[in-house]
């Protein structure tokens, strides 16, 4: 089933039916805070009414398909697993992270009651609201409406909704006694997204936390004779600044932190004092300073803590190094034998997240996003997700995201917007669980052009890359006919499939660039989310991709062009004929890398390589849309049949290369050319040289082969990306 189909077949959000189960909710919030030993969450309340909207959906009554586990470690706490079946076995899509517990709440402190739900126009007010209950409420209505469909649907979804998130003191009640169970590990199988972030916008990075308590032992005094004290609180301050400083030192900002998009490096600082007490004239002889470490996931947990302790000895043993303040002021009484002392511990550390960026899961949530948001702009927070790292660790693809607002996380006067659940619902969801449809289209309609194309493509490099003749002398191939026949004759029918190993090995590199930068691009000349993008705003996409695949392209058409070219650059010795050998992609890079310069030697021909790709891709795209459209009478081409599909490819692809063919011939010989006697000093000598020994014609050596693979592969490759989107609904 095709994704418009989905959300025709779902519809929007109940609004009524949403906010009547979310009022239900948090109304049980008193009894779902979590602050041990004080405060113990009985989730079960909230399970209850997940199970009053969903059981008259499940095979338990037989009313419906859900399959429905309602799993408890601890009375009253439990897990509630939800399963709507898919018509695949092993295709799976989850939503885990909606948490049925809350952070504790001072009626005191709010401006309404935390603990029932309000209604203030488009905001939904109480405790839960966005973290995390609302989207309990969410996710329950997307599994009800699912069963009531019945939708055929071919990945399984998953709901986990879960115990004990907020607090990690009462362990194996949650979603870490589910993994130790063997309860989710089918959800490996596919992208698992962890609701339970904020402001519709994946967050693909989290911090770790490190709780520490530095203790401080002095020498209690009186004021009035401070010579004779340890001032703990002086030495704290003092103590705290220098493990501040080498731990500033030894982690500072790292490189991924602005590639992931952390709004701070990693932190340690103070954020508790205390001391026994006593009166106002009194040195206090000691002092606790508590606070944290919020470490990006670039940083290993326990490494930090090791140092931290390191610091910590190293003042100890050398204390009377330490800064002091005034005259009097001092960490040693020599003359009593007494020294001030530190001693760190440490509360239960979690490390944080870096969620895979090159996962498919990770492609199609922002996918998602951009369609149903309008942008799509992944962030990071230093702030700490807690289980998630145990799930990455455990081999999930875990992405995140969520529908509340950050502002008002944890905080008091906690709220959503109504609006901001309906507009990312089901929609959003199920863009989420497409399952990467332009990925694997993308990535089986470039197999299906290599296969198709790949020995037209041979010929062509080879006429492209045959030394000029000399004169009175025939050239090495007479015509494509000849080269096809000279192939056969020396290499057998595997000579034209040669150097095909490099770029079938990154088509789905390839694509996922292509993928990536197209979504960027869309969603920047979108006039509004979801509209078709105009023939004249595809060709800007498609050259705005020709820019980004070039970088990946380069390298791979060297290796290709290599291979493929090297019988046609024989050198006949008299006696022998001899080519420069590479015994296949791998070696040619491992010797390009070795003599010809290092990285830079496989990036050679870039220039034209970029001059081909972006007024090449511009050019196919821009036609294939237009064929599209003037075929299917309108912007509505889904109906198009298979035969519209191959003339629109074979024609899009003729024009990518009617449009850029001599740049072609300009890249492939740069990119044969000898590199210690190069025959060319740049592109455009190339393309002078060229124009003067063989005039525009040679600006053409193997024309003929490229447009006669053009037609065929790249109707190949646009009908296998169309079938293929399409097969997986």
């Amino acid at each position: 089933m095709t994704t418009s189909n989905v959300k025709q077949a779902l519809g929007d959000l109940n609004k009524e039916s949403f906010v009547s189960l979310l009022t239900k909710i948090i109304g049980e919030s008193k009894f779902l805070q979590n602050n041990p030993p004080e405060l113990i969450p009985e989730e079960d309340r909230v399970v209850n009414h997940v199970l009053d909207c969903l059981r008259p959906y499940s095979t338990e009554t037989g009313g419906g398909p859900l399959v429905i586990n309602h799993v408890t470690y601890f009375p009253g706490r439990g897990n509630l697993i939800v399963e709507y079946p898919g018509t695949e076995p092993g295709k799976i899509l989850s939503f885990v992270g909606m948490h049925m517990d809350v952070v504790t709440a001072n009626p005191n402190d709010w401006d309404f009651d935390p603990f029932s739900l309000s209604i203030d126009g488009d905001k939904l007010r109480g405790r839960g609201t966005t973290d995390c209950l609302g989207h309990v409420a969410l996710v329950t209505e997307l599994m009800k409406r699912l069963a009531e469909t019945k939708l055929k649907l071919k990945s399984t979804v998953v709901a986990v909704f879960i115990a004990n998130e907020e607090n990690s003191a009462i362990s194996g009640v949650g979603v870490d006694a589910l993994v130790k169970a063997g309860l989710l590990d089918k959800l490996k199988g596919g992208p698992l997204f962890w609701i339970d972030t904020a402001d519709k916008q994946p967050c693909i990075g989290t911090g770790g936390m490190i709780p520490w308590k530095l203790h401080v032992t002095g020498k209690l005094f009186h004021s009035g004779l401070a010579h004779k004290a340890i001032n703990a609180l002086e030495l704290g301050m003092e103590a705290l600044k220098e493990i501040q400083i080498r731990f500033y030192k030894d982690f500072p900002p790292h490189p991924n932190e602005q590639v992931y998009g952390f709004a701070t490096p990693s932190t340690m600082k103070p954020t508790q004092w205390s001391y026994p007490g006593g009166g106002i004239n009194q040195i206090p002889g000691e002092c606790t300073i508590s606070g944290d470490v919020r470490l990006t996931p670039f940083y290993n947990v326990k490494d930090v803590m090791t140092k931290l302790q390191e610091y910590v000895d190293y003042i100890n043993e050398n204390i009377s190094k330490l800064d002091t303040r005034g005259p009097v002021s001092k960490y040693i009484l020599h003359d009593e034998n007494i020294r001030g002392s530190l001693t760190l511990t440490f509360d239960e550390a979690m490390s944080g997240v870096a969620c895979d960026l090159d996962s498919r899961g990770f492609h199609v949530l922002c996918k998602a996003t951009e369609e149903t948001v309008g942008h799509v702009k992944p962030y990071s927070i230093t702030g700490s997700l807690p289980l998630i790292r145990e799930l990455k660790d455990e081999g999930f693809d875990v992405q995140t995201s969520g529908y509340g607002l950050m502002a008002t996380y944890h905080a008091k006067n906690e709220y959503c917007l109504l609006s901001d659940m309906c507009e990312v619902s089901f929609c959003c969801i199920f863009k989420m669980g497409d399952v990467a449809k332009d990925l694997a289209s993308g990535t089986v309609g470039g197999a299906a052009q290599l296969i198709v194309g790949h020995p037209f493509d041979t010929i062509k490099v080879k006429l492209q890359s045959q030394p000029a003749p000399l004169p009175g002398q025939p050239p090495k191939f007479a015509g494509a006919m000849d080269a096809v026949k000279q192939t056969l004759a020396a290499e057998g029918p595997r000579g034209l499939y040669k150097g095909m190993g490099a770029p079938l090995a990154t088509v789905a590199a390839f694509n996922a660039v292509l993928f990536t930068v197209r979504g960027q691009m869309e969603a920047f000349l979108r006039s509004e989310p979801g509209a078709p993008l105009t023939i004249k705003q595809q060709v800007i996409a498609g050259a705005g991709a020709g820019v980004a695949v070039s970088f990946l392209a380069c390298p791979t058409e060297l290796i290709k062009c290599r291979l493929q070219a090297q019988s046609a650059l024989a050198v006949d010795t008299g006696s022998a004929t001899v080519a420069v050998k590479y015994g296949g992609p791998m070696d040619v890079a491992r010797q390009v890398l070795r003599s010809e310069g290092g990285a830079r030697g496989l990036f050679k021909g870039l220039v034209p390589t970029l001059a081909r790709e972006v007024p090449g891709n511009a050019a196919m795209f821009g036609v294939y849309e237009a064929l599209k459209q003037y075929m299917a009478g309108g912007t509505d081409t889904s109906k198009l049949g298979r035969g519209s599909l191959i003339v629109a490819g074979g024609l899009a692809g003729a024009s990518f290369w009617g449009s850029v063919y001599p740049t072609d011939v300009i890249k492939s010989v740069i990119q044969v050319d000898d590199y210690k006697n190069p025959k060319y000093k740049g592109s455009m000598h190339a393309f002078r040289s060229i124009l003067a020994t063989e005039g525009v014609k040679g600006l053409y050596k193997g024309f003929g082969p490229a447009m006669a693979r053009s037609i065929p592969a790249n109707a190949a490759c646009f009908l296998a990306y169309e079938v293929t989107r399409s097969s997986l609904g």
